[in-house]
């Protein structure tokens, strides 16, 4: 009779062990768009918004940006040659931008590198 108890007591130990000893799956970080700045005016008539990029520099001309609010996108941009910092101003490609809308790098986007040309 005790070694019926101790052959239970030694399966109901390593059922226990297996069941506390197991690792949980470790869940990847999500990698958020960089964030470039807010919109603080925009031109409709001409189809380009001003965004206040802050204490940065701003990404380089050409860049692709989109502009959300509330989690939705509003807008497909793109950083034009115009800058005077903490302003750039970017061409609307698609959608319609609102003041306070948040900008962010499109990441999907490689922005285009300049030719070099060779001696």
């Amino acid at each position: 009779m005790l070694q019926a108890s101790a052959a239970a007591g030694i399966i109901l130990c390593g059922a226990g062990c297996a069941l506390f000893g197991t690792k949980k799956q470790e869940i990847p970080e999500a990698t958020l768009p960089s964030w470039i700045g807010r919109v603080i005016m925009v031109e409709t008539g001409h189809r380009f918004v001003l965004v206040d990029v802050g204490a940065g520099s701003g990404p380089a001309a050409g860049t692709a940006a989109m502009a959300y609010r509330e989690k939705r996108r509003t807008a497909q941009l793109i950083v034009t040659e115009e800058t005077r910092p903490p302003y750039i101003a970017m061409e609307v490609i698609e959608g319609g931008a609102a003041l306070g809308d948040q900008v962010v790098a499109d990441e999907r986007v490689v922005p285009p590198v300049a030719p070099t040309t060779q001696p």
